[in-house]
């Protein structure tokens, strides 16, 4: 079971801050697989009178992604890291207690496992995925069996009516609109269920009758219709809803529309397209009862599409359908960079695209090209505000993207850079003395935890930063990267506490720990959050470890960076063909940011609750980018970040002015979890406005200052956090404090400057040196 809409605090990991560990699940953590192609190359059963996608290509005078452009200059062009060769020896090989979904293929390609569509691999095959507008779910109802689609109007949403603002809400699942059958079922047991070609942004499902017989749906982030195409099999469409009325509007030459009037008052188009084009004036469908719309006789390779709008130019796209998507990326200057979704689509089309729907985040960024290809249709999404309809086969984005973001300390939401007084170089040096002579990283670091580990070791990281570029103190330096490269050791010759195996069933690194140790990990759960402090920890030993040694001596790094880069990999693979981690396995592109939750069913889809270590898991990949050189991955990076930025002030992190979220939800501030298919003001561990707040806060570095901004810290300090300051007297204080430097840094130094200040208030990832050193570099 999950949690889903109660009224009460969410269960699972608890999280830093006053708790000495984030704790077991109470729920099974999170849960996920692969996007893929319905493409005939990739798949054993017929494809018929597929269109490639570059003929269908969308009109356009211009595009800011030329193909020679992206062929060429493409960041994502393998490869990005140069050494795809398999994980270290010192990681145990296992087999995974999730059993792989039924795929073509049991052998070759990693699987995905965070992403939208993998509550579909699990169990029984019956939780919801979210391709947005529309939401997808397989049906073992005796009654009702088959594929259902929704989509749900921001009307329907259900809003917490015991707390103002409102603590949460959700939309209503698992109402049966529609359910996609064949006239050939008899029984939910006569299918069966196969999954194919499935990428980090799409994948194909077949309800299969037999080899010859089957429904194949392609299944693609933001698609505009939900398409079947029949193989052999008479159409059949089922209701739970029930249908008021069946009308055909019109029949032509290439397809027949018809609106259907749910009992609910819902219209929806269908759309039914011959595989030849040429639509048999003969075929006719009906209602046989109120609940079910039948077919006259069988068209082998029927098209049937759905669309919940019904604006007319929606008819230009009827017949063609997206069945992949190509990420492409081309560094612009050193402030934007543009990027596409290149859909690959099938079928036939009046226009020669698709219908797709772009979220808010997509719109905001989209080059001027788009705008020829809008449409006047919007649907509502779950919990990402109103879609907008697109005639397209691509979109082409553009996004600025912190460049300037590196080691040293900036402020750049506050157009600042560090600068010191001796005094305050002076108070910074006391506290790297007394952190450094008593620290045992490796001792401190020796926990059952790949996450609290991190954490610690990154704190310790930051110190080292620190002591070496700020304060130029060598002997400080050498004396913590001693200690630092010890500690390392232990996680890089796998002797911790919970040693990491790699799976070879789903492909990835795995704590040895079970389901419900350290946040879940084994299961895929928070990857990004655990290892990118890990990575960070490298990056600055690496760093530093090289202008010790000199230029060309960079040992530790080359000695260690296979150990490194297999952690990158395994949450944030950016090579398609690495035979050994799924692309992507946190990012989601389409959402604009990661999932945290991993191999577990949801009743309300994937979710994330850190925005924070969110940005730290690719500030972590951009840092080692810098400092291996590898200026593809720091690229990559920027575009994840710049892409983050405008999605979590439009989604996650709520300034007075958001127009996105429901005006009476924005006064939380803050999201706390947000899942695909509802928002809860909470935590896993725990309801106090402080971890709500601040676990969107951790950890405190350069790379905040570019997503949260001094008025969204304004907002948050005199709404929420200045009230209760006053009562936080542990590590919860300390982050608080330290946030403020992102809008009064005087403020924020002053606290932590104070003579008598109270190292209770730190949390155990946040050393007072680092505190000291960010905040004073802007004061």
């Amino acid at each position: 079971m999950c949690y889903s809409r109660q009224a009460i605090p969410p269960p699972v990991p608890n999280r830093p801050g006053g708790t000495t560990n984030r704790g077991p699940p109470p729920l099974p953590p999170r849960a996920n697989v692969q996007p893929p192609v319905c493409s005939s190359e990739n798949s054993s059963k017929p494809r018929e009178n597929r269109v490639a996608g570059e003929s269908l290509r969308t009109p356009s005078s211009s595009n800011p992604l030329a193909d020679s452009q992206v062929n060429s200059d493409n960041i994502f062009q393998s490869p990005v890291l140069s050494n795809l060769k398999a994980p270290p020896s010192v990681f145990n090989k296992v087999q995974h207690p999730v059993p792989k979904p039924n795929i073509d293929d049991q052998s070759v390609d990693p699987l995905e496992t965070n992403k939208f569509y993998t509550n579909m691999l699990l169990d029984d095959n019956t939780q919801p995925i979210w391709t947005h507008p529309y939401s997808i779910w397989f049906s073992r109802d005796p009654e009702l069996f088959g594929l259902a689609a929704n989509h749900t109007l921001a009307s329907q949403r259900v809003f917490d009516t015991t707390t103002n603002p409102p603590r949460f809400y959700f939309n209503p699942t698992n109402i049966k609109s529609f359910v996609f059958k064949a006239r050939e079922f008899v029984s939910s047991n006569d299918i069966k269920l196969e999954f194919r070609d499935m990428k980090h942004m799409s994948m194909c499902l077949l309800m299969s009758l037999s080899s010859s017989q089957f429904i194949e749906f392609p299944l693609v982030q933001g698609m505009g219709f939900v398409t079947a195409i029949y193989h052999d099999l008479g159409f059949e469409l089922r209701s739970a809803v029930g249908f008021r009325s069946l009308e055909r509007i019109s029949v032509n030459e290439r397809y027949g529309k018809y609106n259907i009037q749910l009992e609910n008052n819902r219209n929806w188009i269908l759309y039914l397209t011959s595989p030849d084009y040429s639509f048999p004036q003969d075929f006719q469908i009906s209602l046989l009862d109120s609940n079910t719309i039948i077919s006259s006789h069988k068209i082998n390779g029927l098209i049937c599409q759905l669309s919940a709008d019904s604006v007319p130019s929606i008819d230009m796209a009827a017949g063609c359908y997206p069945v992949y998507c190509d990420l492409s990326g081309q560094t612009v200057d050193e402030h934007f960079t543009n990027y596409r979704f290149n859909y690959t689509v099938a079928g036939y089309s009046q226009s020669g695209t698709t219908l797709m729907y772009a979220l808010p985040h997509h719109k905001a960024a989209f080059t001027p090209e788009m705008q020829e290809r809008e449409i006047a249709s919007s649907l509502d999404s779950t919990v990402k505000g109103l879609m907008t309809g697109y005639l397209t086969n691509s979109f082409d984005m553009q996004v600025q993207v912190p460049q300037e973001l590196g080691f040293e300390p900036v402020a750049l939401s506050l157009n600042k850079k560090a600068d010191y007084s001796q005094e305050k170089l002076s108070k910074i040096r006391e506290a790297a003395v007394q952190e450094v002579q008593l620290s045992d990283p490796q001792q401190e670091s020796n926990i059952d935890s790949m996450y609290f580990s991190g954490k610690i070791l990154a704190k310790y990281a930051w110190i080292l930063y620190v002591t070496h570029y700020i304060l130029h103190d060598e002997n400080l330096t050498k004396e913590l990267l001693s200690k630092l490269t010890i500690a390392m050791e232990r996680f890089i010759s796998n002797q911790q506490v919970l040693p990491l195996n790699y799976d070879v069933s789903w492909k990835g690194i795995i704590s040895s720990g079970s389901s419900s140790q350290d946040f879940g990990n084994s299961y895929y759960n928070d990857h990004h959050f655990h290892y990118s402090y890990h990575v960070i920890t490298a990056a600055i030993i690496s760093l530093v470890d090289s202008d010790l040694s000199g230029v060309t001596n960079n040992s530790w790094l080359e000695n260690n960076r296979d150990w490194v880069e297999c952690l990158i990999r395994d949450y944030s693979g950016v090579d398609n063909d690495d035979p050994y981690f799924p692309q992507f396995r946190s990012f989601d592109w389409f959402n604009g940011h990661s999932w945290a939750k991993g191999l577990f069913p949801s009743g309300d889809g994937k979710d994330e609750e850190s925005t924070s270590e969110d940005v730290n898991s690719c500030y972590a990949i951009k840092l080692w980018g810098l400092v291996t050189g590898n200026s593809k991955l720091t690229d990559i990076a920027n575009l994840q970040l710049g892409i983050m930025r405008n999605v979590f002030q439009s989604y996650f992190l709520y300034e007075s002015n958001n127009t996105v979220q429901p005006k009476e939800f924005i006064g939380n501030k803050v999201s706390g979890i947000l899942f695909e298919n509802k928002i809860d003001h909470a935590t896993y561990f725990g309801m106090e406005p402080q971890y709500i707040h601040m676990i969107h806060a951790i950890p405190i570095t350069s790379a905040s200052s570019w997503v949260r901004t001094p008025n969204f810290v304004k907002e948050e300090w005199e709404e929420k956090m200045q009230p209760i300051i006053d009562q936080v007297n542990d590590g919860w204080k300390g982050i608080i404090m330290l946030n403020m430097a992102l809008l009064d840094p005087k403020f924020s130094y002053d606290f932590f400057s104070q003579p008598d200040f109270n190292r209770n208030f730190l949390d155990n990832g946040q050393s007072l040196t680092w505190s000291l050193a960010y905040s004073g570099a802007f004061s």
